[in-house]
Order: structure tokens, then sequence, then C-alpha cells
């Protein structure tokens, strides 16, 4: 790095320090409502941006976390659930398993005194459970559960824990999950503002985040998920949100908490797809099977001006 480049970085940093120590983003308030990419895109959520103020140097992580931060690998929570599993700060689901035909029953002690207090993500109404909802002409699966928040509004780390992901998804906006040492993992999406790390240690009840409406969303709240190694389980078991009080103080892992799963799958194999050919167009490909341009790019969320690509997945029913 040149001396000046390093000057340019050292006021960049001041001046986004004394600004804000946490990142931060601009959202536009309307009525909250989740709109979220399908969920086989879950592992493939865009990293984090870190030129993100134009100067490849400085980081996310710059702003947030302590300079001299060393990840010990001895505080990794909840190992025995997750063996054979590298600790990924990116990837929001490594772990690829299948959990809706497994034969055991697994007792989760969500809550005790010793390393797991509970505190409510967030109080409020639910503007979009857990489960399909209609997403123009289909149904679609929610994979969580949306609690409507204002901008700004504080969101909470459901239990003790450690901050395995906190980055910018495309589909997320700005996300952070934790692994907590019950086994369990949350996932916090669609945050205004960040104030946690990957790595960063966290207790129940800590600040993680402020809430807003970045990624896919259409206005502030809070979309909420539980997971066991990937696989997401109805919030609602878990927590009472009205009140924002705990159901229980275990929690039986089977494979009825994956039931819904089958479910998605029926409602996929009704689908139909089209593989896009070299020099095929909407236009085209719309004719082929008798439905509007406008119709096909809605169904498809693109625009019409969108530009196939060769090999590009079209849904068409």
């Amino acid at each position: 790095m040149t001396v000046h480049n390093k000057l340019i970085y050292i006021f960049t940093v001041f001046v986004l320090l004394s600004s804000t120590s946490t990142l931060k983003a601009q959202v536009t308030e309307s009525d909250s409502t989740e709109v979220e990419s399908d969920d086989e895109n879950d592992e493939n959520e865009g990293d984090f941006d870190a030129n993100f103020t134009g100067y490849s140097d400085v980081t996310y992580w710059d702003l947030l976390r302590d300079p001299n931060f060393k990840f010990d690998p001895k505080i990794i929570p909840a190992t025995q659930h997750y063996e054979g599993v590298d600790w990924d700060t990116i990837t929001i689901n490594p772990y690829k398993v299948s959990l809706k035909e497994m034969n055991d029953t697994i007792l989760l002690a969500l809550k005790d005194s010793f390393d797991c207090e509970f505190h409510p993500p967030a109080i409020g109404d639910i503007s979009s459970n857990f489960g399909f909802r209609r997403w123009g002409r289909r149904p679609k699966f929610h994979y969580g559960v949306d609690v409507r928040m204002e901008v700004g509004d504080p969101v909470y780390a459901m239990f003790d824990g450690v901050v395995r992901v906190a980055k910018r998804s495309a589909d997320y906006g700005y996300v952070v999950l934790i692994r907590h040492y019950n086994g369990l993992e949350t996932l916090y999406a669609h945050f205004n503002q960040l104030l946690a790390y990957s790595g960063q240690p966290v207790r129940s009840g800590d600040i993680i985040g402020l809430a807003g409406s970045t990624g896919r969303s259409t206005g502030p709240h809070l979309h909420f998920e539980v997971r066991y190694k990937g696989e997401k389980i109805d919030p609602n078991k878990i927590v009472y949100f009205p009140s924002g009080s705990l159901l229980s103080d275990t929690l039986q892992i089977d494979k009825h908490c994956f039931s819904h799963l089958y479910q998605v799958k029926s409602v996929k194999l009704k689908s139909k797809y089209h593989i896009v050919k070299r020099g095929e167009t909407l236009a085209k490909i719309s004719y082929t099977y008798g439905m509007s341009v406008k119709h096909l790019a809605k169904l498809n969320r693109i625009s019409l001006k969108t530009k196939l690509a060769r090999g590009r997945r079209l849904r068409i029913k």
C-alpha cells in the first residue's frame, strides 16, 4: 500500500468510526412484508462485500472487532452435534444433511443456569408466519417468522452462543447466525445495522443488531429462523412471540420437526421448469408455453429486459 493510500485508509476508517462503530444501511419504511428466495439457494448466499467503502483494505470486521482479535476454536459451541463439519463463517448452511427421515430422538436442554439463558429475539406481532403462503399465483414456503418492528429497534441473541456468520446477503440483507451451546442455530435477518461479528461470543439478551429492511424485503421487520444442523424448525414451537416467552426449557428433535419438508417437496414436484438454450429470449420461451412475457418474468422474479444465460432454469408453472 502506498503512503497516499494509507492516508486515505486511515481517514476513511476514522470517519466511519466517528459516525458509527457498526455497519449501517439506508432503508425505506413501508408495510412489513418478507420477500425471500427459494430455500435451495440458502447455502449460496453472497459473501460480505469487503469493499463497501471503496478501498480494498477496509473491511467489515475492521469496524466492529478489535484489530487484535483472534478466534479460538476452543469456544466453538455444541461440537458434539456438529462433528466433522468445519466452523464456516460464510456459508449459512454448510451441513448438507436431511433430517426428515431421522430415526433418533434428541432432547435439547434449551435453557439452564450454566451456559444457556433465554431472551426473546424480539417482541411484537408476527406479520408472516412459518409455513406456506401465496407468492403470486403459487404457494411458497416461509422458513421463519417475521416480527413487525420499527427501523432501529434492537434485536437480541436468543440464547448464549458464538456468532458463526455476520455478513451482507442478497436475500437476507444484513444477517447474523448464532451457534448456541444447546445445539440450535438461530438466524436474524434484514438488519439496518449490525452489532456483531463472526467469532464473537454472545450472551442471551445481547443486542446483535438493529431492525431494518435490507435484502429482499419491502418493510422493516425481523426475519427469524431456528435451525438444527441447517434444517429449519418452526420457531413457534419454541417461543410464544406475543409475550416473548419460552414455551419449554427443553426441545425434542425428531423427524416430526421436519415434516414440512415433505410438503415442500410435493409442491416442487408439481412445478415445471425450462432450461434456457442458446439464443432463447423471454418472448420466445413464453410463446412456446402459451403464456405472456410479463407472467413468465413475474414467475421468475426477473425484469422484462433480463438477458438469459444458456443453462439458466426458468419456472414455467
